[in-house]
C-alpha cells in the first residue's frame, strides 16, 4: 500500500450498497492524483452459444458488454457525486469470476485491490465466499475486505502481529510499514495486537508437582516481552501494545473491538488445497468475525515488498 495511485475496485450487481467503491472514494481524498478502475466481471457465455453464428456471436457480447458499462457508468456517477476523481469504468468477460480478478490484477498495474465482505442472508452475519479466499491467498497486491461503516475522522489501525516463528517477524515488519503509511497519509493511530496461545504439551501432564498456571504465565510474559521489544524498536507506544491470552481467533476479535479499530493490516499464509484444510491459515479463521475493515497480505505480497528487512 505504498502508493495509492491505481486501484481496483470489484462492484458487484446485486448489493444496495457499494460498499468497496465507497472504501476507494474515502481514500481518494487523501490522493487527489487516485486512479479508481471500477470492474465488472461478467460470465463468458461463448461456449453456450454454439448455436449461433460466429458473427451473430459477436453481436451478442458487445451488446451484453454495452449494457453493463452503461450500468457501471450509471453506478460511479451516483457514487462520485461532486468529487473529482479519475474513475475508469471496466467490464470484464471471465468464466470464473475469482480467476478473473486475479488476471486483471496481473495486468493492470494496481497498488490495491479493494472488495466488499459478503453477508449471510438468514443472520445477516459477514461470511468469506471461496472468491474471497481465493483472492486473499492469490492476490498480488494488498487486498482491503470492506466492511459497512466509514472510516469517519478517527482512525484505530490495528497490526495483528505474530512472534510465534522467527519468520514471522519479516511479516510483522511489512504489516507495520504498509499500516504506517495508512497511518501518515490519513492521520490514524497504529495499536499493535498479539494473542498468547498457551497449549499445554501432554507430556508435561506427567511431571509431578507441575503448576499448568505457572507454564502459562511465562508463555504470556514470553509474548509480551516480545511484542513489547517490537514495539521499542519501531517507536510504537507502549499503551498501543494489547496482548491476550487465548487463540488469534478469540483474541484479535475482542481487542479490536475494545479499540473500536476500524482498519486491520494482518498476514495469510495464503496456503491452498490440502495444506489450507489441515492447518488453515489465522486470516482466514478471524476476518468474519471482526467489524472492521481487512487488509491483507499473503506471502506473494510480502514477497515482493523491499521496502521491510526482517
Amino acid at each position: 500500500m505504498k502508493h495509492y495511485n491505481h486501484l481496483l475496485v470489484v462492484v458487484e450487481p446485486k448489493r444496495e450498497r457499494q460498499v468497496a467503491l465507497e472504501r476507494a472514494l474515502e481514500i481518494a481524498q487523501y490522493n487527489p492524483k487516485l486512479t479508481i478502475t471500477v470492474l465488472r466481471l461478467v460470465y463468458d457465455f461463448s461456449y453456450e452459444l454454439h448455436i449461433l453464428n460466429r458473427l451473430k456471436e459477436k453481436e451478442t457480447r458487445d451488446d451484453v458488454l454495452q449494457t453493463h458499462e452503461d450500468k457501471v457508468n450509471q453506478l460511479i456517477e451516483e457514487y462520485r457525486q461532486d468529487k473529482e476523481v479519475t474513475i475508469i469504468p471496466k467490464v470484464v468477460f471471465a468464466r470464473d469470476i475469482a480467476d478473473g480478478i486475479i488476471q486483471e490484477l496481473k495486468s493492470g498495474g494496481y497498488d490495491l485491490v479493494i472488495k466488499a465482505a459478503n453477508h449471510h442472508g438468514v443472520l445477516d452475519s459477514i461470511i468469506f465466499t471461496p472468491v474471497d479466499w481465493y483472492l486473499l491467498r492469490n492476490a498480488n497486491v494488498p487486498v482491503i475486505i470492506a466492511k459497512e461503516h466509514s472510516w469517519g475522522d478517527t482512525l484505530n489501525i490495528v497490526v495483528a502481529v505474530d512472534f510465534t516463528f522467527n519468520r514471522s517477524n519479516r511479516t510483522n515488519i511489512v504489516l507495520l510499514r504498509e499500516a504506517q503509511i495508512l497511518a501518515a497519509i490519513t492521520g490514524g493511530t497504529i495499536h499493535l495486537v498479539n494473542s498468547a496461545p498457551v497449549v499445554l504439551p501432554s507430556v508435561m501432564l506427567e511431571v509431578p508437582h507441575y503448576a499448568p498456571e505457572v507454564y502459562a504465565k511465562s508463555v504470556v510474559e514470553e509474548h509480551r516481552q516480545r511484542l513489547l521489544k517490537f514495539a521499542q524498536q519501531h517507536n510504537i507506544p507502549e499503551e498501543h501494545c494489547h496482548l491476550g491470552e487465548g487463540m488469534p481467533d478469540d483474541v484479535i476479535p475482542e481487542i479490536c473491538r475494545k479499540i473500536e479499530a476500524k482498519v486491520v493490516f494482518i498476514g495469510s499464509a495464503g496456503r491452498s488445497g490440502a495444506m489450507a484444510a489441515f492447518i488453515g491459515n489465522t486470516c482466514e479463521e478471524i476476518v468474519d468475525f471482526i467489524d472492521a475493515d481487512l487488509i491483507v497480505l499473503n506471502n506473494k505480497t510480502i514477497g515482493e515488498n523491499k521496502s521491510a528487512k526482517a
